[in-house]
């Protein structure tokens, strides 16, 4: 099965139609009617779905809006590029639950895109609709018009996809190298002037002899040296009270230490006061000698508070153009020296990448050249095998053509060499003369949309293997045909409906009768307005449709004998 399948499709107030709802299946779905009936109709209320642009001129007389809904189911493996699309714009699509698309017109302008009940771009469902369905026909979503459409469908007939596919990768990694070559060669340019720059910041930091915390350990050292006469009076004040003045502290504690031993050995309820004093003593003694020898350590040294300051200075200047700490000057020093290093190896850079890309182009152009040789040959074998399915569709003198070019570009060296893209160095273009003693020329410049339908109904049934967008609605494809060649259309529709969703609008009963699922479109008027309506047609029904077909407004029995057997026939071809 597909990725998806259109089951139903919901319209109201859209042109003639005042509200409508119809189920499609599988296989060959055809639709079915008098001329002005609205057929049409359906489909252009299915290019809205698959994201064409929307006029107001659609909106149904008299109502302010226009809604066209479509649900598509899709397959439960969970795979496949509409899948992706939808995740690229966030919206989930969970497998085996239908796609939701719902588009509102608007007589203000203001119109709406819903996809699975989010609102989205009318780019996103374009995006989306290009893999949901093809429509062939006089209206314009039509991929075989396009030229990248037309090359990637000779590969797929040629089995040129794996080869194509590599030269699509090869394509990407020569544009990666030629970024990397040019951005090394854009900072060549400017290369003395960077390394200049970088080599008197490396050296700069780097003859600083710069220490992680040195500006903090500065800083104090600078504040002892300015304080050093204070420090050193304080010192001596707090000296001569603890130990050298007669009034000192210790002069005192020792004298309270004799009284006290004098108590204890008398009364020895004191002793605990006397090992408290004794101890206090020593402690004294001590903070004494250690006061005492800072006092004579401490030494104002005018020149060394000038290094200091100096350093302090040549710290800060540091800090304000490489960074806010003195890690940071460091961490910005070891960078531009690593830099430079690059610097000085990107000569050898360029010349490996240079080879490398050398290497690169010429296994490029290889690879590119013999897919252009291969898609050569395909395109011969196609050109073909599609006049021979013309031939069978009513289109017997058709000539078809694909016509392959290649661009020129200027090299480095001035000559001129082929133009490489992801695709190799080839434009395929479809070219086709419908009638004898014309020139061939471009599909999109075929005037009658059945030869249009016609040709894709050619290629889709040579393709069949190859191509991945699930639904094809073939609109005028019996434009200028009947009989046999009537009959071989039908035959061909069936045989594609095998592998794909297929809609034909058809005014032929040959084709109608190979539905698998048929649907009449009727016009009525009622309360003087004007109303499409769809309906599937089964047993009598069908009969009665392909009989008015075949026999007009005068249906005879045998008329209806013939519809009969036709649609026997048809359900036959199916049941194979």
């Amino acid at each position: 099965m597909p990725e998806a399948m259109l089951r139903e499709l919901n319209i109201k107030n859209f042109a003639i139609i005042d509200q409508l709802q119809v189920e499609f299946g599988p296989g060959l779905n055809v639709l079915t009617g008098e001329t002005g009936a609205g057929k049409s109709i359906i489909v252009d209320a299915l290019n809205l779905v698959l994201g064409e642009r929307a006029s107001t001129d659609l909106i149904r007389t008299g109502c302010q809006e226009a809604v066209v809904e479509a649900a598509f189911e899709l397959n439960s493996r969970g795979e496949g590029p509409v899948r992706a699309l939808l995740a690229e714009q966030g919206i989930e699509a969970r497998p085996g639950e239908d796609l939701l698309v719902r588009r509102v017109i608007s007589s203000t302008g203001k119109n709406k895109v819903y996809i699975n009940g989010s609102q989205a771009t009318l780019a996103a469902l374009s995006a989306v609709g290009a893999h949901l369905a093809d429509i062939h026909g006089q209206h314009e979503h039509q991929s075989l018009l396009s030229l990248e459409h037309q090359l990637a469908m000779l590969d797929s007939f040629g089995s040129l996809d794996e080869l194509r596919n590599t030269v699509a990768a090869d394509y990407r990694r020569l544009q990666d190298l030629r970024a990397e070559l040019s951005s090394l060669e854009a900072g060549e340019r400017e290369k003395a002037q960077r390394e200049d720059l970088l080599r008197y910041q490396a050296h700069e930091i780097e003859t600083s002899r710069l220490l992680p915390g040195e500006d903090e350990a500065l800083a104090q050292e600078q504040k002892l040296l300015v304080n050093s006469e204070k420090l050193a009076g304080l010192a001596r004040a707090a000296d001569d009270e603890l130990y050298t003045s007669d009034r000192a502290a210790l002069t005192g504690l020792k004298r309270a230490v004799a009284g006290l031993r004098e108590i204890v050995s008398i009364d020895p309820r004191l002793s605990g006061a006397l090992e408290l004093c004794e101890a206090g003593r020593v402690q004294i003694e001590e903070a004494a000698r250690e006061v005492s020898s800072y006092a004579e350590d401490v030494e104002f040294d005018p020149r060394r508070l000038e290094e200091i300051g100096d350093r302090i200075d040549l710290l800060q200047r540091l800090k304000k153009k490489y960074g806010g700490t003195i890690d940071e000057v460091i961490a910005f020093g070891a960078a531009a020296a690593a830099e430079l290093e690059r610097m000085e190896r990107s000569g050898e850079e360029i010349a490996r990448l240079r080879k490398e890309l050398a290497g690169a182009m010429t296994a490029l152009t290889a690879k590119a050249l013999e897919l252009s040789k291969q898609r050569q040959a395909a395109a011969r074998d196609l050109e073909k095998k599609v006049e021979q399915e013309l031939g069978h569709l009513g289109m017997k003198k058709s000539v078809f053509s694909v016509h392959i070019t290649q661009e020129q570009e200027a090299g480095d060296d001035t000559e001129k060499s082929l133009k490489l893209g992801p695709r190799g160095v080839d434009h395929a273009e479809f070219l086709i003369s419908p009638n004898p003693g014309e020139e061939p020329k471009a599909l999109a410049r075929i005037a009658s949309g059945g030869e249009l339908s016609r040709v894709m109904l050619a290629l889709k049934t040579i393709l069949a293997e190859g191509d991945r967008i699930p639904t094809l609605v073939f609109d005028e494809v019996d434009a200028g045909i009947g009989g046999a060649v009537a009959e071989e259309v039908g035959r061909k529709l069936q045989k594609i409906a095998e592998r794909y969703q297929v809609f034909c609008i058809t005014h032929l009963a040959q084709i109608a009768s190979m539905a698998a699922r048929h649907y009449g479109v009727v016009k009525s008027v009622a309360k003087d307005r004007t109303s499409t309506e769809v309906r599937a047609l089964e047993g009598g029904e069908q009969v009665d449709e392909v009989a008015r077909m075949l026999g007009g407004k005068t249906i005879t029995p045998a008329t209806m004998k013939h519809a009969e057997e036709m649609i026997e026939r048809g359900r036959a071809a199916w049941a194979r």
